[in-house]
Protein backbone atom coordinates (compact mmCIF):
# COMPACT_ATOMS: atom_id res chain seq x y z
CA UNK A 1 0.00 0.00 0.00
CA UNK A 2 1.41 3.37 -1.01
CA UNK A 3 0.04 5.28 2.00
CA UNK A 4 2.47 3.79 4.55
CA UNK A 5 5.76 4.65 2.72
CA UNK A 6 4.37 8.08 1.85
CA UNK A 7 3.40 8.74 5.46
CA UNK A 8 6.82 7.61 6.69
CA UNK A 9 8.59 9.88 4.19
CA UNK A 10 6.47 12.90 5.11
CA UNK A 11 6.87 12.31 8.84
CA UNK A 12 10.65 11.99 8.41
CA UNK A 13 10.74 15.36 6.69
CA UNK A 14 8.36 16.90 9.22
CA UNK A 15 10.22 15.73 12.30
CA UNK A 16 13.64 16.65 10.88
CA UNK A 17 12.61 20.22 10.19
CA UNK A 18 12.93 22.52 13.17
CA UNK A 19 10.51 25.39 13.41
CA UNK A 20 12.11 28.80 13.63
CA UNK A 21 8.99 30.40 12.21
CA UNK A 22 5.49 30.80 13.61
CA UNK A 23 3.48 28.07 15.33
CA UNK A 24 4.07 24.57 14.03
CA UNK A 25 1.14 22.69 12.48
CA UNK A 26 -0.45 19.79 14.36
CA UNK A 27 0.91 17.11 12.02
CA UNK A 28 -1.06 14.36 13.75
CA UNK A 29 -4.27 15.93 12.34
CA UNK A 30 -2.93 15.81 8.80
CA UNK A 31 -1.38 12.35 9.09
CA UNK A 32 -4.64 10.88 10.44
CA UNK A 33 -6.03 10.44 6.92
CA UNK A 34 -4.62 9.52 3.51
CA UNK A 35 -5.89 12.81 2.04
CA UNK A 36 -4.14 14.88 4.72
CA UNK A 37 -0.87 12.97 4.34
CA UNK A 38 -1.06 13.27 0.55
CA UNK A 39 -1.63 17.02 0.87
CA UNK A 40 1.50 17.44 3.00
CA UNK A 41 3.42 15.31 0.52
CA UNK A 42 2.18 17.48 -2.36
CA UNK A 43 3.28 20.62 -0.49
CA UNK A 44 6.82 19.43 0.18
CA UNK A 45 7.06 17.85 -3.27
CA UNK A 46 6.08 21.05 -5.06
CA UNK A 47 8.65 23.00 -3.05
CA UNK A 48 11.43 21.46 -5.14
CA UNK A 49 15.14 21.34 -4.29
CA UNK A 50 16.32 23.23 -1.22
CA UNK A 51 19.74 24.33 -0.01
CA UNK A 52 18.44 24.57 3.57
CA UNK A 53 16.19 22.41 5.75
CA UNK A 54 12.50 23.07 5.02
CA UNK A 55 10.69 24.98 7.76
CA UNK A 56 7.02 24.34 8.58
CA UNK A 57 4.50 26.73 10.12
CA UNK A 58 0.82 27.53 10.15
CA UNK A 59 -0.32 29.74 7.30
CA UNK A 60 -1.82 33.17 7.94
CA UNK A 61 -5.47 33.52 6.96
CA UNK A 62 -6.45 37.14 6.19
CA UNK A 63 -10.15 36.27 6.58
CA UNK A 64 -9.51 35.23 10.20
CA UNK A 65 -6.74 37.81 10.73
CA UNK A 66 -4.63 35.08 12.37
CA UNK A 67 -2.93 31.78 11.67
CA UNK A 68 -5.28 29.08 10.44
CA UNK A 69 -4.68 25.55 11.80
CA UNK A 70 -5.90 24.17 8.44
CA UNK A 71 -3.30 26.14 6.42
CA UNK A 72 0.30 24.88 6.30
CA UNK A 73 3.31 26.80 5.00
CA UNK A 74 6.57 25.07 4.14
CA UNK A 75 9.54 27.09 2.97
CA UNK A 76 13.27 26.93 2.43
CA UNK A 77 16.11 28.68 0.66
CA UNK A 78 17.61 27.65 -2.66
CA UNK A 79 20.70 28.48 -4.72
CA UNK A 80 19.71 29.36 -8.30
CA UNK A 81 23.19 28.62 -9.66
CA UNK A 82 24.52 30.24 -12.83
CA UNK A 83 25.46 33.90 -12.48
CA UNK A 84 23.84 34.01 -9.04
CA UNK A 85 25.56 30.89 -7.65
CA UNK A 86 26.17 31.14 -3.94
CA UNK A 87 23.20 33.47 -3.36
CA UNK A 88 20.31 31.99 -1.37
CA UNK A 89 16.74 32.97 -2.13
CA UNK A 90 13.54 32.21 -0.22
CA UNK A 91 10.73 30.12 -1.64
CA UNK A 92 7.71 28.45 -0.12
CA UNK A 93 4.40 26.71 -0.61
CA UNK A 94 1.13 27.47 1.16
CA UNK A 95 -1.15 24.44 1.40
CA UNK A 96 -4.75 25.23 2.27
CA UNK A 97 -6.84 22.36 3.59
CA UNK A 98 -10.56 22.14 4.29
CA UNK A 99 -12.04 20.05 7.05
CA UNK A 100 -15.03 17.90 6.05
CA UNK A 101 -16.35 15.67 8.80
CA UNK A 102 -13.03 15.65 10.65
CA UNK A 103 -11.02 14.70 7.54
CA UNK A 104 -8.61 17.23 6.02
CA UNK A 105 -8.61 17.60 2.23
CA UNK A 106 -6.15 19.69 0.23
CA UNK A 107 -8.00 22.64 -1.29
CA UNK A 108 -5.12 24.52 -2.93
CA UNK A 109 -1.35 24.87 -3.22
CA UNK A 110 0.20 28.28 -3.80
CA UNK A 111 3.90 28.69 -4.59
CA UNK A 112 5.39 31.77 -3.02
CA UNK A 113 8.64 33.38 -4.14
Amino acid sequence: MIFRPLAIAVMTLVTSAGSALAAEPDFSRFMASPSGAAGLSAAIGSLGPCATTPQWSLGFDPDLDKENPDHVYVGCQYDPGGDEAGELYDKGVLAKFVNYGGVLYLESLTQLP
